[in-house]
This record gives structure tokens, C-alpha cells and sequence, in this order.
């Protein structure tokens, strides 16, 4: 019981609040010749009023020995706000979202080209990206992305990653 009200002395009175988020991923078999993934993904942040679903269908094909072709499309729809409680009200905006890639793999030599766009319920027109990745050794790839914004100005990343699976 101390320690309950030792909390609510630091906290101006009240109780601590608690925070969390969560967030689901799934993948299956697409339709055979039509697309061959699905994904599907889900997030939820109570704290921020936040959430987002989404889904993507993908399609690889080979090129050649060591060149694949992977084409995807995503769909999402994000929820910013509170919804309304009997007695108050509330303020639910979405924003729904549909993304294209192509995506070039070369398998020899580790390297990937992406080239894709973006349209968004927020934004008036398709925002367009290129990007490329390499893998460096074992688990370690560099990638570099030079892409568009609503604004009209250049959106450049370079990273670094490491992943490792067990």
C-alpha cells in the first residue's frame, strides 16, 4: 500500500499510467500464378491513438540464372484519434495508402534495385523512390534510397544492417 501511494505522490496525485503497443505479422501462399506471398500486418498503440493494418501481395519470377524480378503491391489504412465514448466525443482520422515496387535481385553478387511509388489520401500526387542494397558479408548489407516527398524535396537514406536468424 506504500508503494501504491509513494507512486501517486510522484505522479501529482494519480495513479501511473501504463503504455504498450502491439504488433502481428503473417505471411502465406499467394494464388498461384497470380501472386505467389501474401502479408498481412497489424499495429496497435493505445498511448499514441494510433493504429494500422495493412496487407501486400507479391510475385517473383526469374529473369535469368542469377536475376529475379519480385513485383508488390501493398494496401494500408492508419488511424490517428480517439473514438467516441458515450457522453464525449472523439476525432478519428485514416489515412488510406496503396504502394507499387519492382524490385531486380541479382543473386551472385548480393546487389538489389528498387523502384517504386507511393499514393496516400495525405498527398496529392504518386511519390516515387529508387533504392539499391548490397550485401557486404554473412549478415551485414548496406542500402542507399533517394526518394521523393510531398513537399517537393529529396528524401535520401543510407544504412547499415545486420540480422541474424537462430
Amino acid at each position: 500500500m506504500s508503494e501504491l501511494l509513494a507512486q501517486k505522490a510522484t505522479n501529482g496525485g494519480s495513479l501511473p499510467q501504463s503504455s504498450g503497443s502491439a504488433w502481428a505479422a503473417a505471411t502465406a501462399p499467394g494464388a498461384g500464378a497470380i501472386w505467389d506471398k501474401t502479408a498481412v500486418e497489424a499495429r496497435v498503440d493505445p498511448g499514441a491513438e494510433h493504429s494500422k493494418i495493412g496487407a501486400s501481395l507479391s510475385k517473383s519470377m526469374p529473369l535469368s540464372g542469377d536475376t529475379s524480378l519480385t513485383l508488390q503491391n501493398g494496401y494500408s489504412v492508419n488511424q490517428q484519434g480517439t473514438t467516441a465514448v458515450p457522453g464525449i466525443g472523439g476525432h478519428v482520422t485514416r489515412n488510406y495508402e496503396t504502394d507499387q515496387t519492382a524490385k531486380i535481385t541479382l543473386t551472385d553478387t548480393g546487389t538489389s534495385i528498387t523502384a517504386g511509388q507511393t499514393l496516400s489520401t495525405t498527398d496529392d500526387k504518386w511519390l516515387r523512390k529508387v533504392g539499391a542494397e548490397q550485401k557486404l558479408f554473412d549478415n551485414v548489407t548496406v542500402s542507399g534510397s533517394l526518394g521523393e516527398t510531398s513537399q517537393g524535396a529529396l528524401n535520401k537514406s543510407v544504412t547499415a544492417g545486420f540480422k541474424k536468424s537462430w
